[in-house]
């Protein structure tokens, strides 16, 4: 598909659409976590992606089965939540803004195809929160606040005993919701390394 045709769909999903899902998301992940304890990450990952006169650079941790619902899980669906660690670097030169971090949570429906041999394709959609820790990239890039929400549609392969590894590609989405103006936000298009630590 291609990437302006998605990102037009995207703009046109009312705002309080994306915050009521982004709160159903959250709340049922949370509830459930809090009523098991909180366990240690199920694998980390790294990516590297390219925005608009921009780079980034991550670390993450995920969680795995984080919703333990039947009918999910009869559709090959899950939830994972992801927290990430990221560097954004500006591309512009001379400029007083020429990076920033951004810590992230993003919760994602993950669908798992079937596996053939050592490996099974997957796809993901997550929507999280954001906080970046300045509101400036570049001299042309404004995002108006600190919090952010973030968009997250990737598809990959997992591979390897127990699907240990996996590759992905991925769109991703970062703005604050036109909740405070500028609101430029940044979308990134990278790929990203993942390792489970079991």
């Amino acid at each position: 598909m291609n990437c302006q045709l998605l990102l037009e769909r995207y703009q046109k999903i009312p705002h309080r659409v994306r915050s009521v899902l982004l709160a159903a998301m959250i709340s049922a992940a949370s509830a459930n976590a809090a009523a098991d304890g909180f366990p240690a990450p199920t694998g980390l990952g790294v990516t590297a992606a390219s925005g608009k006169q921009s780079k980034l650079y991550g670390l993450a941790a995920y969680w795995d089965s984080v919703c333990t619902c039947a009918s999910l899980a009869e559709r090959g669906l899950n939830v994972r939540i992801y927290g990430q660690i990221a560097y954004w670097r500006g591309n512009e030169r001379p400029t007083d803004f020429p990076f920033l971090w951004e810590a992230s949570v993003t919760p994602a429906l993950r669908w798992t195809g079937p596996t053939i041999g050592e490996a099974a394709f997957f796809a993901e959609a997550g929507l999280g929160v954001s906080a970046l820790s300045a509101t400036r990239l570049n001299e042309t890039r404004h995002f108006g606040s600190t919090f952010q929400f973030n968009e997250h549609f990737g598809v990959g392969f997992a591979f390897g005993p127990k699907h240990r590894y996996e590759l992905a590609t991925y769109l991703r989405h970062v703005s604050n919701g036109s909740i405070k103006e500028p609101n430029d936000g940044n979308t990134f298009v990278g790929g990203v390394f993942r390792m489970a630590l079991d």
